[in-house]
């Protein structure tokens, strides 16, 4: 099991601070990340409002790399819909791929925030063919080192990706999925699917068994494992990491809440799959209140001491099968002395255990 970080930059009323003292202390955790023996960093991509400031991810990734020599750098994920240019995605990843010396691990995802959307003047309608038609072009650049495409939302004359891509992005592709709509869809593209921690792990077993289905098929091959993106926090004393666990990861999915406004009816207008399952989502989110689903997300995450946190990790594995997991310390205005001890105490007492994991009936390469 690879353990990585993934940063979120959000600038969180429950620590006021300016956007740039925000990202000088955000960094200096990120940067804790290789000398902790961590296998990767990640950055989300988020615009327009406080929830996460992360408009260019390899523009961060390439700082990041620059400041380390062994860790990879992953995008979790480059919304696809809101570039309008997919070459320039392409050669900003090959560029990226050149810079880190094969570094780069490449998500994609298809973003829910309706205020993005606007932002960028796109109708969320349309989000599904336009990260699938994006997708496979830049899957195919990065491949063959040529772009060309004639699609209906994207045209591109034959152009050679320069800096040349190096080395196959096949094994290094991954696909945000968190409907179940997706699945077939990242597993035509050959991707490894992400997941973040929104739903019982046992409905997300379910998914990601009909991604592994379909991966199979198209792939010829195993599927990989899949990579699963988690808050953690990690303290030797249970009930302060119990506590601090339902203060901010509860506080963490208010926001989240707030900046994809689950809880509204907009969810019903946007073109049925993914959006119908938000909108049923939305419905059970109105239900439950605030309270009990700040409560149901923090019980899916990982915290509490070492030995808990194995253990909870333990259970995520042995429900969804062969995964690598990204963890977030820092979020919802947590103070940041708090998240590098716990970062540390993760680090030292339960990544090793975990790096020596595989999942029953999965056979590394």
């Amino acid at each position: 099991m690879k353990v990585g970080q993934l940063m979120l930059f959000q600038n969180h009323p429950n620590l006021p601070q300016s956007d740039y003292d925000m990202y000088q202390n955000e960094v200096d955790i990120a940067l804790m990340s290789e000398p902790l023996g961590l296998d990767s960093i990640w950055a989300v991509e988020h615009h327009f409002t406080d929830y996460t400031l992360s408009p260019d991810i390899p523009q961060f990734l390439a700082f990041i790399a620059g400041q380390t020599s062994r860790i990879n750098v992953g995008t979790a994920a480059i919304i696809l819909p809101w570039h309008k240019d997919p070459i320039r995605v392409a050669t900003s990843i090959a560029m990226l791929d050149n810079l880190s010396k094969g570094r780069v691990l490449m998500g994609l995802g298809r973003g829910l925030a309706q205020i993005e959307y606007d932002g960028f003047g796109i109708d969320m309608a349309e989000s599904r063919d336009r990260m699938n038609e994006s997708a496979a072009m830049i899957i195919e650049a990065l491949e063959t080192g040529f772009m060309e495409g004639d699609g209906k939302y994207f045209k591109q004359e034959r152009r050679e990706i320069r800096p040349r891509p190096f080395k196959s992005f096949k094994d290094r592709t991954l696909i945000v999925s968190m409907s179940p709509d997706t699945a077939p869809h990242a597993a035509k593209l050959g991707g490894s699917i992400m997941t973040f921690a929104i739903g019982p792990w046992e409905t997300r077993a379910k998914e990601i068994d009909i991604w592994r289905g379909h991966y199979e098929r198209e792939q010829s091959q195993q599927a990989p494992p899949t990579s699963a993106n988690l808050f953690v926090i990690c303290d030797r004393d249970p009930k302060k990491a119990e506590d601090m666990a339902y203060k901010y990861m509860s506080d963490y999915w208010m926001s989240a809440m707030a900046h994809y406004e689950m809880t509204g009816d907009h969810f019903a207008s946007k073109g049925g799959g993914a959006y119908d399952f938000y909108h049923e989502s939305a419905k059970y989110a109105r239900e439950a209140g605030d309270e009990a689903m700040g409560k149901g997300f923090t019980d899916l995450q990982i915290w509490g001491t070492p030995e808990q946190c194995l253990e909870k990790i333990k259970g995520v594995q042995d429900i969804i099968g062969a995964m690598d997991i990204n963890c977030s310390f820092s979020f919802a205005g947590m103070p940041y002395d708090y998240a590098k001890s716990s970062l540390t105490l993760f680090a030292e007492e339960v990544v090793p255990h975990v790096q020596k994991w595989e999942a029953v009936g999965y056979k590394a390469a």
